[in-house]
């Protein structure tokens, strides 16, 4: 049973979407940064759990980045919401869109990786970096709203963050870790 403790947290941060959802339109958003910080902190003790006690499952592996990207979508989504009637409307829609365009490309990678290696893709410390970076900026969104150029400054890192992150992926999975790159020498030789 202390084996699927990690997939429980994930199950846990799941539930806390909806209810995010609720608390930050019922206007109350410490509560709503609250329920955020207590899904990240999940996520957190969930990996630790899992690494720490070698309870690492491949449900897991699948699960815990459901839990947390979507949680992360539904957080970027309800500032573009709020935001739409505002003149910063384009950093969290901005926002979204870099977020959307990362997670589908990782999932791609992460598809491509399942077909030809049959392994499911770990994370990496640089995707924990943008984790870290989204929550800090979202958080701060929530509880000031209107701090255009906090939000701004905010905005730029995470835009860098997430640009790092991919390359860095594309460094690890396609070029080196998977060997992929070694699809590229096996066609020098034959040809």
């Amino acid at each position: 049973m202390k084996k699927h403790i990690p997939n429980i947290l994930s199950v846990i941060r799941l539930l806390c979407i909806p209810f995010f959802v609720w608390v930050f339109w019922a206007g109350n958003r410490i509560a709503a940064a609250g329920v955020f910080f207590f899904a990240s902190a999940t996520d957190v003790l969930d990996g630790y759990l899992a690494r720490r006690n070698n309870w690492i499952t491949n449900v897991g592996k699948i699960l815990d980045p459901v839990a947390d990207k979507l949680m992360q979508f539904t957080v970027l989504l309800c500032l573009t919401i709020d935001f739409k009637d505002d003149d910063m409307f384009v950093i969290p829609l901005a926002l979204l869109i870099l977020f959307s365009l990362k997670e589908l490309t990782m999932m791609v990678g992460a598809i491509i990786v399942m077909r030809t290696k049959h392994s499911v893709v770990a994370s990496f410390w640089y995707g924990k970096f943008a984790t870290a970076v989204i929550f800090v900026l979202t958080v701060t969104m929530i509880l000031y709203p209107h701090n255009a150029v906090l939000n701004a400054i905010l905005c730029g890192l995470l835009i860098v963050t997430i640009l790092f992150a991919l390359i860095m992926y594309y460094i690890k999975i396609f070029r080196g870790l998977y060997g992929i790159k070694n699809f590229e020498n096996m066609r020098r030789t034959k040809e």
